[in-house]
């Protein structure tokens, strides 16, 4: 029996097949509200758009697989945490939300969280989330979920760290480091267990985890010290619960000055990003790699400037668990004729890192 389009990614990953090179993008809101003509707004409010452009963009590109949020639906995937404890968020036209009143603003806010106890599962956006993911559940097609292992096991919690930071502002989070670390690890206890909790309510709408992804960009905004301190444990306690599972962690930003200790994360992937060296991260890291064009740069791009990028990432990730992409969430105005070519170089690669003509 013919493997799946999933499958073959996932042989990749867990590193029992070299000779294929997936197209695993992330295509979603910014790129998906075109295919409705509408701003990001109404995108992010209309699950029914939501579904139907996903599914559009699925049967445009038959041998991409769409991971994260380009088949999950979208709108609070970086605020869960902020409105679960509860902040307050403004909505932009054509962007998406922020915090605008911080949960969290002086130690005695961490008191007061720590007594009230963790929020229910569904506090904040994540109620209106899991009553999108239902409806994702029930409606999105059968033989997509099949061929490319959407929904049914999907954990896409959101951010983690980086949301207790915009729970209090990035700047806040960076200082407090140096002035409060006891109130910041309290912090950071009370809302993993929430980002726990919520799991769990997910996996009650989809099923048990086969796939966590999880994008959390703060690591690239500090030192070794602190990434030991702040961020890593607290990744490592919800990824560790979902060991079995193909964990992933999306991160863009630049963290090639502690590699050693992002090779720590326990996760399976890591959506890298383009400031990032392919060959140094293949030499000192375990994951499958997946990246790493600048998507900007991947908009302006002719389909020959794809193709060249391509085989040169390619070349530089061979021998090793490589799964072709951009260096984070696609962008606005992304012409289909580059994702085209990205998917035909894919095709080309040959079993000894070579390619052939088709």
């Amino acid at each position: 029996m013919a493997m799946t389009v999933w499958e073959k990614a996932l042989a990749v990953a867990w590193g029992k097949d070299f000779e294929a090179v997936p197209v695993v993008l992330q295509v979603y809101g910014l790129v998906l509200k075109r295919f409705g003509g509408v701003k990001e707004y109404e995108y992010y409010q209309d699950v029914r758009l939501q579904l139907r452009s996903k599914v559009a963009f699925q049967r445009r590109f038959p041998s991409v697989v769409n991971i994260g949020m380009g088949s999950y639906p979208e709108g609070g995937e970086m605020i869960t945490i902020p409105t679960a404890f509860g902040g307050e968020i403004r909505w932009m036209e054509d962007s998406p939300p922020y915090v605008v009143n911080y949960p969290i603003a002086v130690p005695e806010d961490v008191d007061r969280i720590e007594e009230a106890g963790v929020p229910d599962a569904a506090s904040g956006v994540a109620s209106e989330f899991l009553k999108r993911l239902e409806y994702f559940y029930e409606w999105f097609p059968k033989d997509l979920r099949e061929e490319y292992g959407y929904v049914d096991g999907v954990l896409c919690p959101g951010a983690l760290v980086e949301g207790a930071a915009l729970s209090m502002g990035y700047d806040k989070f960076f200082v407090w480091m140096r002035l409060h670390p006891d109130s910041l690890h309290r912090w950071l206890r009370i809302a993993t267990d929430w980002y726990l909790k919520y799991c769990r309510a997910i996996e009650e709408v989809v099923g048990p985890c086969k796939v966590l992804w999880v994008p959390d960009h703060i690591p690239h905004m500090m030192g070794k010290k602190q990434f030991q301190e702040f961020v890593l444990p607290y990744l490592n306690k919800v990824f560790g619960r979902y060991k079995g599972a193909l964990r992933v962690w999306h991160n863009e930003g630049a963290v090639g000055h502690m590699l050693e200790e992002v090779d720590k994360i326990d996760a399976e992937v890591w959506h890298f990003g383009p400031s990032e060296d392919v060959a140094r991260c293949r030499l000192k890291t375990h994951f499958c790699l997946q990246g790493n064009i600048h998507p900007p740069d991947f908009v302006k791009m002719s389909e020959r400037q794809v193709v060249e990028e391509c085989e040169k990432l390619i070349s530089m990730a061979w021998p090793g668990k490589f799964w072709l992409s951009t260096g984070g969430g696609m962008s606005p105005g992304t012409p289909f004729r580059n994702i085209d070519a990205m998917v035909s170089v894919a095709k080309r690669y040959g079993k000894h890192g070579s390619f052939r003509t088709l």
